[in-house]
């Protein structure tokens, strides 16, 4: 069952209120193209139309030659299947064993599946996707996907946030609604994998970054905004109280 919650309102069962994402949220899926072609993430199925459109305005589908699924849950797998008979020649990237696990348990054995773990890559020509594996940010199955040359890390949910607007980095958006957004996201989704996303940060810190990427919400990018985002998660990770009265 996923965390998140895309409704807002009273639950009659609980008495209480789910997690509101009164500002939205975006699904993001990303084309890197070298001489072969590879799609980092899906979306949710219902986006599947628009996203497609979106996916044939850069390239043909036809010509996509990875489908990279960081996350198995349904708002980033959603639209494997649709996708995947668009691409038919495509491999289907998943960490092993936990999101080979997934996928196969949601869709079956009906695509050429190609498990990774961390350390390995894919070399498109041009273009690397170097994996790294963050089991419990926030399910077994996660992991992120860097691309060296461009030094962008595609983190799925890590450092994402429930926020829809039409700016796609930071630096362009309502900033104390991004960090509000994401302080809350991050309590909301990751907050009880403490330890797990310590670990993520640790296997992460040796990247040169100049773009986060996440799965929801507004990318990251530039040394000071990253480093201001990655100070945060350690902060939150850390646990330690802050001397305040509300």
């Amino acid at each position: 069952m996923s965390s998140i919650r895309e409704f807002t309102g009273w639950e009659p069962w609980t008495g209480t209120y789910g997690y509101q994402t009164h500002r939205g949220s975006t699904y993001n899926a990303y084309l890197v193209v070298g001489e072969k072609i590879a799609l980092i993430d899906t979306v949710k199925r219902p986006f599947f139309p628009e996203m497609l459109r979106r996916i044939e305005e850069i390239v043909d589908p036809a010509r996509i030659d990875y489908v990279v699924s960081n996350h198995v849950e349904m708002d980033h797998s959603g639209a494997i299947p649709p996708m995947m008979e668009k691409c038919p020649r495509a491999k289907l990237v998943t960490g092993a064993p936990n999101g080979l696990k997934g996928l196969k348990l949601h869709y079956g054995e009906g695509f050429d599946y190609l498990p990774v773990k961390t350390g390995e890559s894919l070399d498109l020509g041009g273009f690397t996707l170097s994996f790294v594996q963050t089991p419990m940010v926030h399910w077994p199955d996660n992991m992120a996907t860097y691309v060296p040359e461009a030094k962008i890390l595609f983190s799925n949910d890590a450092f994402g946030q429930h926020y829809a607007s039409s700016e796609r980095f930071y630096d362009e958006a309502d900033r104390c609604a991004v960090d509000e957004e994401a302080q809350k996201y991050y309590a909301n989704i990751v907050l009880p994998y403490g330890a797990q996303v310590g670990r993520a940060l640790a296997a992460v810190s040796g990247l040169e970054l100049e773009i986060i990427a996440p799965s929801h919400g507004v990318m990251w990018r530039g040394a000071e905004d990253i480093a201001a985002i990655a100070a945060r998660y350690e902060g939150w990770v850390s646990g330690k109280l802050e001397r305040k009265a509300v």
